[in-house]
């Protein structure tokens, strides 16, 4: 008996013990560093811990960490002996308030729709019994006063009832278009309430009680940021204003409330590993290689599209709204306002089949074609609603908060920028929301005014327009990327943009816009333009005259280009009798002006050339 009750007082004091040791920490998202692929997430908490072993579980992580970035700090003299990543299925993903509001929103509608189809029940039921009853002769006919009543109660009462029923026909379509819309975020949603989570374990060990301050910090690949840039320009006289800023998005699912962000140039999603050449031989058959055949058997699962309509069983009315999910996946449709639905099958397996108040019908896919009717299941309607993959529930978290405004004056925006061996980091200290829902969110990053070095070019041969180009010099500095640039010109949206970096040279060259107060025309000058035959061969003279006029008050300096043929055969002979002093690259036959005009100054270049061929050769001259 003593052996018992001691054997007892163990266990009850290795429970009490081990109890005491674990400890669940809650931890809140400080900061963020978001890659071009990627983001590393970093929590704290805080926690008291006994003196020796402690083990911390942070629970309710998201399922897409990348175990092997996991890394734990503390604080206070505790120590870090291991850290442990596993996945929890049974404490899956709560449903939040969204998910909650959408499912009420999602049985109104159906109420709504039930209530309007009722009506145009009782609307037809009244349609029938007055065209049943329209016999009102009886054995002694009738009078002409009576059949004239009868039949102005016929035709305003049928009157009133198609008019009624075209109203809810409209209604309903408005209801139903409603409710594809409803169940397809629903289903969008609710593809992640099932998911598995996290469950960190980080084993720290402490000489004393003490209270720390906990740092996990790990890695998800489903999160970026690019680069976009709005470029203002006033005047040319005036520095060009760029703001830099990025555009986030993120599908971690987690919230980021209120935390630091750091935009990396990095990207960790990529391999480090350095390519490595092999050998190099040379066959006559290395070009064609011969392909594994695909066999097709009666044992291979179909694959492809499937799609059909699904109806209630009874009625056989369409069910709009109608989740249809491959089992064991989040990959599902949501059928459409006819109820039809259409899914990609990547290889022939189950569909689930669900809606709200109807059994759920499980059906291997075997054809391309699959109509489904479901059944009514007048307890489901009691019960709690099932969605897509998952239960749907009440939730204490909150609604998702989109990103803060972005600051464009540049003395507010506090930012740090720090040039790492490999990687340039801009550390925005303004804090941003960023929900979990893979759209993107502008951040202010910097403000540049940069001195730009402005002129206008112009092709006649393919545009009468001029264009404003800017000019920025030893760009290197400023830390750009590629990426969309929007243009604005004095205070006018002028389009889009792309600033490209893979060009050789320190100069960034833009393209702002055309200017409409510069005229550009190419004519050519008739009098000029000649044909001639001598012997066995044929000349041909074109001549071209450019125009260009300044209307605008201020002098301007621009770039003109134009071109002449280049022979590339001993055939044909090509001269170039006048350019107007144009610089000429005889390899392509590109002519370039550098001209500056004065305001309201115009003037006229000349282009005149020659080509000699064979008599009876086709060459097509401009």
């Amino acid at each position: 008996m003593k052996n018992q009750l001691l054997s007892f007082c163990l266990i009850t004091l290795t429970i009490t013990t081990y109890s005491q040791s674990q400890k669940d920490i809650a931890s809140e998202i400080k900061n963020v560093t978001v890659y071009q692929q990627g983001a590393q997430i970093s929590r704290e908490g805080s926690v008291s811990i006994s003196k020796g072993k402690t083990t911390l579980l942070f629970k309710g992580l998201p399922s897409k960490i990348s175990p092997e970035s996991i890394q734990a700090k503390a604080t206070n003299e505790v120590m870090i002996i291991s850290v442990k990543h596993s996945l929890d299925y049974l404490n899956k993903t709560i449903v939040n308030k969204e998910i909650t509001t959408l499912n009420s929103r999602r049985r109104i509608l159906l109420d709504s729709i039930k209530m309007l189809n009722n009506y145009k029940t009782v609307y037809s039921q009244e349609k029938d019994m007055i065209l049943a009853n329209k016999s009102i002769a009886g054995d002694n006919g009738v009078n002409i006063n009576e059949l004239e009543q009868a039949a102005t109660f016929f035709r305003k009462r049928l009157t009133e009832i198609e008019s009624s029923s075209h109203k809810l026909d409209n209604n309903l379509f408005n209801l139903k278009s409603d409710l594809v819309t409803v169940s397809q975020q629903l289903m969008e949603l609710n593809a992640k309430v099932d998911l598995p989570t996290s469950l960190v374990s980080v084993v720290v060990s402490s000489e004393a009680e003490t209270k720390s301050n906990i740092q996990l910090n790990y890695f998800i690949e489903d999160a970026s940021w690019i680069p976009a840039y709005d470029i203002r320009i006033k005047d040319v006289n005036e520095s060009l204003n760029l703001y830099y800023k990025a555009k986030v998005s993120q599908n971690t699912d987690e919230n980021w409330e209120n935390v630091k962000l750091t935009l990396s140039t990095g990207n960790p999603s990529i391999s480090n590993n350095k390519p490595e050449l092999s050998a190099y031989y040379l066959t006559f058959n290395n070009y064609y290689s011969n392909r594994p055949g695909i066999q097709y058997g009666s044992t291979q699962p179909f694959k492809g599209k499937v799609s059909g309509k699904i109806t209630d069983a009874v009625t056989g009315e369409a069910l709009v709204g109608t989740n249809v999910v491959v089992k064991g996946t989040s990959t599902g449709v949501v059928a459409d306002i006819n109820g039809n639905y259409q899914i990609d099958l990547p290889q022939g397996i189950t569909l689930v089949f669900s809606f709200i108040g109807y059994n759920t019908q499980e059906v291997i896919a075997k054809s391309a074609t699959m109509d489904i009717k479901l059944t009514p299941n007048i307890q489901a309607l009691d019960e709690v609603v099932v969605v897509g993959y998952g239960v749907s529930g009440e939730s204490d978290s909150e609604d998702r908060v989109g990103a803060v405004n972005a600051v464009k004056k540049k003395d507010l925006i506090p930012i740090a920028i720090e040039k790492r061996q490999l990687t340039t980091e801009f550390q925005i200290n303004i804090p941003y929301s960023i929900p979990s829902d893979n759209q993107q969110y502008d951040v202010a990053m910097v403000q540049y005014d940069i001195n730009a070095i402005y002129n206008y070019s112009t092709v006649p041969k393919l545009s009468n327009d001029a264009f404003l180009i800017a000019k920025i010099p030893d760009y290197i500095k400023y830390n750009l990327l590629n990426g969309t640039a929007y243009i604005f010109f004095k205070g006018i949206y002028q389009g889009e943009s792309f600033i490209d970096l893979d060009t050789p040279g320190d100069t960034l060259t833009l393209s702002v816009g055309r200017d409409r107060d510069i005229v550009v025309s190419r004519e050519i000058q008739k009098d000029f333009a000649s044909k001639s035959i001598t012997g066995n061969t044929k000349k041909e003279q074109k001549a071209w005259s450019i125009t260009i006029k300044n209307n605008k008050i201020t002098p301007i300096n621009i770039l003109i280009e134009d071109q002449f043929p280049v022979s590339k055969t001993d055939e044909i002979k090509v001269d170039l009798i006048e350019e107007s002093g144009a610089k000429i690259d005889k390899t392509t036959g590109k002519l370039l002006w550098d001209i500056k005009m004065a305001p309201n100054e115009k003037k006229i270049i000349s282009l005149r050339y020659s080509v000699k061929y064979p008599n009876g050769r086709p060459l097509i001259i401009e």
